[in-house]
């Protein structure tokens, strides 16, 4: 059992180190003006999404193990669930600043033991009962908002925005 969870570990991790791969490269190719323009119809901006992704993966990975968090506390205020630009009391972090977050976090997650994704959390959350369960959730997380964030560029870029 032991190996087969850490097989299982080591897929949820190289399913979460080619994600956030694809988030990175898809940042990288973004302007600071392009990720703050919310289009219409839209909730968000860009830059809401990658933050958002840093907030909530440091809260799977990290918090949930009862693991050290490591991203400035106001990153709540802008990114977690429910907040959006239009609410934003002063200035989000720079583009490149949430490019070195996603960057600095892949490298944090992957120095997680393997152990931790087999920890039983003390009380479920959101269902999870598990950090393997946060683990996968985090990857599905991800690969959606990555979907939103190429939405939006498509869109800005065809809008000339």
């Amino acid at each position: 059992m032991i190996n087969g969870g850490n097989t299982m570990s080591s897929i949820v991790l190289g399913q979460f180190n080619k994600v956030r791969g694809w988030t990175i490269q898809i940042s990288e190719k973004l302007s600071e003006e392009m990720v703050n323009i919310q289009p219409e119809g839209f909730n968000n901006t860009i830059k809401w999404h990658l933050g958002h992704l840093v907030t909530e993966t440091e809260y799977f990975m990290f918090e949930l193990s009862k693991r050290p968090m490591n991203i400035p506390d106001h990153y709540n205020d802008f990114f977690a669930p429910g907040t959006k630009p239009a609410n934003w009391i002063g200035q989000a972090p720079p583009l490149t600043e949430l490019i070195n977050e996603l960057k600095d976090q892949l490298k944090r997650v992957n120095e997680n033991p393997f152990e931790t994704f087999h920890q039983i959390l003390e009380k479920p959350v959101h269902g999870f009962t598990t950090m393997m369960d946060a683990a996968s959730f985090s990857v599905l997380h991800e690969s959606v908002h990555i979907g939103h964030i190429e939405a939006m560029e498509r869109l800005l870029k065809i809008s000339d925005l």
